[in-house]
């Protein structure tokens, strides 16, 4: 395993504060990662922020396209936790909470449990998880249905910022996606399927890249909606 391209960030929110981004090499490809000393955004005393702890290290190799899941003991561990306990407090809303499990099987690459979790979520962020689910079967019309549902999200203007940008080694795929000024979804999701297909190999970095950023910020964005009064 190797490791090169390092920037440090000491402004911007918990995924950029004082943070390392490295160029790790995976295979054939070259993906960005971000190592924080704070990375988890669950309290600490949390089930939740352990089980973070497990999957965090294999997020940034995350494919485009799902595979089979390699945690399953995790997995079977969200199933059967009590919401409160995961998070580590009183939970505030529970369709936040319902939605942040939800956000930890699509990091956990449990496809079919995402899929279900996020068609019972009458909520946008269920809408978004589901459409990265599809996005990630891959079903572009699917994907692109769920996203319309959407409609704005904040994180798409957290993915939108120029730390983002500055954060990647290669911009050309975020330069496409946010060129109308503001992150879109749908040039996100015909990209992710392009590269992934082989037209533009290129990108495929890049978009693992953000990818991850996409999971963490709205699962941290899930996270707070869940626990804040």
């Amino acid at each position: 395993m190797r490791w090169r391209g390092y920037r440090r960030y000491t402004d911007g929110p918990s995924h950029f504060h004082h943070a390392w981004v490295a160029h790790r090499a995976m295979g054939n490809c070259w993906c960005l990662h971000v190592i924080r000393p704070s990375m988890n955004p669950f309290p600490p005393e949390s089930t939740g922020a352990q089980i973070y702890d497990q999957l965090e290290p294999r997020l940034c190799e995350l494919k485009l396209v799902r595979r089979n899941p390699t945690q399953p003991h995790l997995i079977h561990h969200i199933q059967t936790i009590p919401l409160e306990q995961l998070l580590g407090q009183t939970v505030m809303n529970q369709r936040m909470a319902q939605a942040v499990k939800a956000g930890l099987y699509v990091a956990l690459d449990a496809w079919e449990e995402a899929h279900a979790m996020a068609q019972e979520l009458d909520a946008r962020e269920g809408s978004y998880w589901h459409g990265i689910v599809h996005r990630r079967e891959p079903d572009a019309g699917n994907a692109k249905y769920w996203f319309r549902r959407v409609g704005r999200h904040p994180v798409f203007q957290q993915l939108a910022a120029g730390r983002i940008r500055q954060s990647l080694l290669s911009t050309a795929a975020f330069d496409r996606i946010v060129q109308s000024g503001s992150w879109d979804p749908f040039t996100f999701i015909d990209l992710c399927l392009a590269s992934q297909s082989g037209q533009e190999p290129e990108l495929k970095a890049e978009l693992l890249a953000l990818q991850t950023q996409e999971i963490q910020l709205l699962l941290e964005h899930c996270l707070q909606g869940a626990i804040e009064q």
